[in-house]
């Protein structure tokens, strides 16, 4: 019967989303399960790139586009006919949303990787941002839609992603000390990010089909789609110089450099929609705020794609200038003189990246000894 229907927790229309706080704790029980906590140490030994890396991957992208989007004119909240070229309201809180969130995890490394950058910076940068995000975002997120009528409970907001994001990580991370498990997980990796895929992939589906069944993409023009890839790869050009900015403001050598550009200037998806399961209804249409966050994802990964072997080929070292006082030169020294030890060996060693079964926002990586030639 149609009260049957109306209570299936998959049935697109349904408000009663228990499979999605399900979806989130598989997805990030599995980020729990292969978090490595012991690159944060490596990392705290150049503890001004790793102050600085979190900082601006929580707080300055997201205050940049906050600027920029509260004088671009999007549609008025609730306005059914779409008039604008930008697109309705629910655009720039999609493009908030999306940079807000930290930097993405797997496809981030996997560039550095690629471009020969700080293994252990930027896997200890990925895992305390995005643990730290849980709670930044919602906040920011508070005060830059604060003319945006609506109720906004942000205690409930952040007990809904302590329950739903924390937790699942801290068990994961308590189920690696059980014996086996760290070997399974590796043994079945490739499953897993299936898993992980799956959740993501019905996680989308349940928010854009209730999107398409209320009719919220009606009137959305093909312009407004172009003109959120052009915002998107202005972004992506304002990440890189934000980045090199802090990267020559603390004399950084090119592994930290590289980490600066290709991990902190990307933002991660699953981040973002597990978001949208937890924001307030009363924000607008769940479907129409993930679009620009479906448009900005591959694109930047495209983008950056393109960087990584740039960066390899010429690297570049940001020293402290010579006119500087000798005292701010040797600090500059000293607090860099760790970067050659936390270098990953790749005379020896090469970074072998393969695509995740059906993600591509996560990349397998493992080393392959490469044996000298006589």
């Amino acid at each position: 019967s149609s009260g049957i229907n109306a209570e299936w927790p998959l049935r697109p229309g349904s408000q009663f989303n228990i499979i999605g706080y399900i979806l989130i704790g598989c997805i990030f029980l599995v980020l729990g399960l292969k978090l490595k906590t012991d690159e944060i140490k490596d990392a705290l030994r150049s503890g001004h790139v790793f102050a600085i890396a979190i900082i601006s991957s929580l707080f300055v992208t997201g205050t940049v586009v906050a600027g920029i989007t509260g004088q671009i004119p999007f549609d008025p909240m609730g306005q059914e006919e779409k008039i604008s070229m930008f697109g309705p309201y629910e655009f720039r809180i999609g493009l908030l949303l999306y940079y807000t969130v930290p930097c993405t995890i797997t496809a981030g490394i996997v560039l550095v990787a690629q471009a020969e950058g700080n293994l252990p910076m930027a896997g200890a940068v990925a895992t305390v941002a995005n643990v730290i995000g849980c709670y930044t975002t919602p906040i920011l997120l508070k005060i830059f839609l604060a003319d945006v009528e609506g109720e906004f409970d942000i205690a409930a907001v952040l007990i809904k992603l302590t329950l739903s994001i924390l937790a699942p990580v801290i068990v994961g991370k308590l189920l690696q000390f059980i014996p086996g498990v760290p070997k399974v997980v590796k043994v079945c990796k490739r499953w897993i990010s299936v898993v992980t895929s799956t959740c993501l992939a019905l996680m989308l589906w349940m928010k854009v089909a209730k999107a398409v069944q209320d009719e919220a993409f009606n009137g959305v023009k093909w312009q407004s789609l172009l003109l959120l890839i052009a915002f998107v790869m202005m972004m992506c050009l304002i990440n890189v110089i934000v980045n090199t900015f802090f990267s020559a403001l603390l004399c950084m050598r090119h592994p930290y450099v590289r980490v600066m550009i290709l991990m902190v200037s990307q933002k991660t998806l699953v981040m973002a929609v597990t978001l949208v399961q937890v924001l307030p209804l009363t924000l607008g249409e769940m479907g129409l705020i993930l679009v620009p966050c479906f448009v900005a994802h591959p694109t930047q990964i495209l983008i950056f794609s393109f960087i990584a072997p740039q960066l390899k080929q010429r690297p570049y070292d940001f020293r402290c200038p010579k006119f500087m006082p000798r005292r701010v030169i040797d600090l500059c020294e000293w607090l860099n003189q760790t970067s050659e030890a936390n270098v990953p060996d790749f005379e020896n060693n090469t970074v072998v990246a393969n695509p995740a079964a059906g993600d591509p926002d996560k990349v397998e990586m493992r080393a392959v000894t490469v044996q000298p030639t006589a």
